[in-house]
């Protein structure tokens, strides 16, 4: 509730406004002395003044003009009746204020709408469980590395594409969802502590990593694989105080100018990686 208060100020702001200009304006036209159009300067410097002050400058103009526009109509010699002194004394100190609460929720509109813009932009990119980009980052980033190979024309430039599949991950998260959710954000987080900084790190869908990684030599590779394998071997589904050992599938390509034509659309390579791992042997844990 204050939240939304907060947001619709502006239009409660805006209605106060025009409400007090309309009766301070009719109330100049029916006292004794027509003062209504220094009332209307003083209304439009009031308002001018608090979008082009800082605030702080604009609190003590407030007050200083105050104090000296009292002392002037109280002391000085100022042939004008008390009500129309009064109007005089607070108008410029009333549409600053005014003007100021207008601006602050202007801001805070803007600040609103941007947060929520890029809220927005995060969460279709970003998987809010791994904090990983999702398949359609992963697809333009391959698309980007194959213009790349092409460009290059050298079997010596080529990307190595590592699948990780967490084996029946759905029917974990049917058992529980909470649990479900930690395991897989203690395998995405494991996954950026232990691989390579320059390796490319997403997330597809149910329970699959795919990690992209510039072309290794085969001993490298081999590290890689047995390192993830071991931090995959310490990761358990607690549920019930039950401790249950996971199951993997791997499924790697690599993609170079000899083969592009093979995996020319990341759809391509994806549809490779998903028959690999099919035929692929379950890693159990235990």
């Amino acid at each position: 509730m204050e939240r939304k208060s907060s947001f619709f100020r502006i239009e409660f702001a805006v209605i106060l406004l025009v409400i007090s200009i309309i009766i301070l304006l009719d109330i100049t036209q029916k006292i004794t002395i027509d003062i209504s159009i220094p009332v209307s300067c003083l209304i439009f410097l009031g308002f001018l003044s608090s979008f082009i002050l800082p605030n702080l400058i604009l609190t003590w103009l407030a007050i200083f003009g105050t104090i000296a526009v009292a002392f002037v109509m109280l002391f000085g010699v100022v042939y004008l009746p008390v009500v129309e002194r009064i109007i005089l004394i607070f108008t410029f100190p009333l549409y600053c204020w005014l003007g100021a609460i207008i601006k602050y929720a202007i801001g805070m509109r803007g600040s609103a709408l941007s947060d929520r813009s890029n809220i927005i932009t995060y969460t279709q990119h970003v998987n809010s469980i791994t904090k990983l980009k999702n398949s359609a980052n992963a697809s333009r980033y391959y698309k980007k590395y194959l213009n790349f190979i092409k460009d290059s024309a050298s079997d010596s430039v080529g990307i190595d594409v590592t699948c990780i599949q967490w084996a029946h991950s759905e029917q974990f998260r049917q058992l529980n969802p909470a649990e479900y959710r930690k395991v897989l954000r203690t395998v995405a987080d494991d996954l950026k502590k232990y691989r390579l900084p320059d390796e490319s790190l997403y997330y597809l869908k149910q329970g699959v990593f795919l990690i992209f990684s510039p072309q290794e030599s085969s001993e490298l590779r081999k590290e890689l694989q047995v390192t993830t394998e071991r931090f995959l071997e310490q990761i358990k589904f607690n549920n019930q105080d039950v401790s249950h050992d996971l199951q993997f599938k791997f499924s790697y390509v690599n993609v170079n100018f000899a083969n592009l034509k093979k995996f020319a659309t990341f759809e391509e390579l994806e549809k490779k990686l998903v028959r690999q791992l099919e035929t692929d042997i379950i890693v159990e844990y235990q």
